[in-house]
């Protein structure tokens, strides 16, 4: 320990009036590893991918944002790789165009207008044509319906589908869910926004003629998704074994995805780049075990495959023993309140290192660049820890796999608090609140509106999971 103590600072003091469970506090990490995370980078950096496309993992989007994680850890300096995973069926859509026109009717002109806000949904065929638009289903028409909409199997066959009504509550954006996972999805379906689906209803609804012309540049193929892994090593002394950080690079819903989670990459960008800066600087000493930087290529696909090539190979896992994972997803903006969740903090396998990173998020709770709120919650499922904590080799070998978020789906929520476990920093009571973004996967997941309002999250989170791992590993 004594080489790491050149990183060591006065900080804040860990919280005399704690849970009872909590650890007595190690020493404080290193203000220099922290102190090169970048509010202004973190967001450019999410603006960037967006600008790359989707990023689904195996489309060309995707290999885009791969030769730019490639090229901004090599700029760091750092050792990085891809994994290349297995073939899986992916779509992308190059380009699209939606135009409406309106018949003449008594005293009202022909009027013609773009569906500007229209997004197709992932796995909706090509297609090029005009037809008039009805409300329901008949085949060779454009069906105009208020939810979510799948093409069937069977029955009239639209040339194409329009839903206004599964829309963001903030902001008019459509919501993104793709059709079924197949090259055999009859016609493409379009979200579009309220405003669009009343000016047609209008014209519907006054007997005239309503006509779309449309054109969408897809393709549905199997291909093959690609992680990135950069490596800062261990002294050559260090025990063997290694933690991992990580978070999603695709869009998910196949929108833009700046929240969702391009602001998850940036923080492990920000997280490596302040961490070797540090350390390359001389101002603090490598990690004392190796640690791996991911980016998964695919949500949840690439993340499995990834643990179960590590179980395939019982030498290597036993000579390179994977220690924890530390997650980030949506992590870049929250629309209704300022905090960060820790999650989840209900699993045996979780307790010690939630209850670390409660008193690292106690001790600067005053201080700049770090929340003042934030709370741990129970399990909520759906992003890439789970892939580790549900496994046997985490469950049964106690170890840690925790995501840091500052806002999940797209409306507030409350959940039990766990017991014994910290709950809300700011209050105490039997809840937990979680917060929300109003463009949880929509075509509204643009920086704007989302990590270009608060790029302060994401540097809260490479900040935190910086002292959270290097603790962790320190304690070891």
């Amino acid at each position: 320990m004594l080489p790491f103590l050149i990183c060591l600072a006065l900080l804040p003091q860990s919280n005399p009036n704690s849970a009872p469970q909590d650890p007595e506090p190690a020493p404080l990490t290193a203000p220099a590893m922290v102190q090169g995370t970048r509010t202004d980078r973190a967001a450019q950096t999410v603006r960037e991918l967006v600008d790359l496309g989707p990023r689904m993992g195996g489309t060309p989007s995707g290999d885009r944002s791969v030769a730019y994680l490639l090229a901004r850890f090599k700029a760091m300096g750092l050792p990085s790789r891809t994994i290349l995973e297995k073939e899986h069926l992916v779509h992308w859509e190059t380009s699209w165009n939606l135009s409406a026109t309106l018949s003449a009717f008594e005293d009202l002109p022909v009027e013609t207008f773009h569906l500007q806000r229209a997004w197709p949904y992932g796995f909706s065929p090509a297609a090029v044509g005009e037809a008039e638009i009805g409300l329901g289903a008949a085949d060779g028409m454009v069906g105009l319906f208020s939810n979510f909409h799948t093409p069937r199997r069977k029955g009239p066959a639209l040339t194409l589908a329009l839903v206004d009504g599964f829309n963001t509550t903030e902001g008019d954006w459509p919501k993104l869910r793709p059709l079924r996972s197949s090259a055999r999805n009859r016609y493409p379906v379009f979200g579009i926004s309220n405003a669009s689906g009343k000016r047609l209803r209008q014209g519907l609804a006054q007997g005239r003629s309503v006509r779309l012309k449309y054109k969408l540049e897809a393709t549905i193929e199997k291909r093959k998704s690609q992680s990135v892994e950069a490596i800062i090593e261990a002294p050559s002394d260090a025990a063997p074994g290694f933690f991992l950080v990580c978070a999603h690079g695709d869009s998910d819903a196949g929108g833009p995805g700046a929240n969702d989670n391009a602001s998850g990459v940036a923080i492990v960008l920000e997280m490596a780049h302040s961490w070797k800066t540090a350390i390359d600087q001389g101002l603090c000493e490598p990690p004392a075990r190796q640690v791996r930087f991911v980016i998964w290529g695919t949500e949840i696909k690439s993340t499995r495959e990834y643990l179960n090539r590590y179980l395939a190979d019982p030498e290597s896992a036993k000579a390179h023993p994977i220690l924890g994972v530390l997650n980030f997803d949506q992590a870049g903006f929250g629309a209704g309140a300022e905090q960060l969740n820790v999650e989840p903090d209900d699993l045996a396998s979780n307790t010690a290192f939630v209850r670390m990173a409660s008193a690292i998020l106690n001790e600067h709770k005053d201080t700049e660049g770090y929340p003042k709120r934030w709370a741990t919650n129970k399990s909520l499922g759906g992003t890439d820890s789970y892939v580790f904590s549900s496994s046997k080799l985490f469950r049964q070998g106690g170890l840690p796999s925790v995501t840091l978020f500052t806002s999940a789906w797209d409306k507030p929520e409350e959940h039990a608090r766990t017991q014994g476990m910290p709950g809300e920093s700011w209050r105490d009571r039997n809840k937990v609140s979680v917060d929300f973004d109003p463009y949880y996967h929509s075509a509204g997941d643009l920086p704007e509106f989302t990590t270009d309002r608060e790029p302060h999250n994401m540097v809260w989170c490479a900040r935190v999971g910086l002292s959270c791992v290097a603790r962790f590993l320190d304690g070891l």
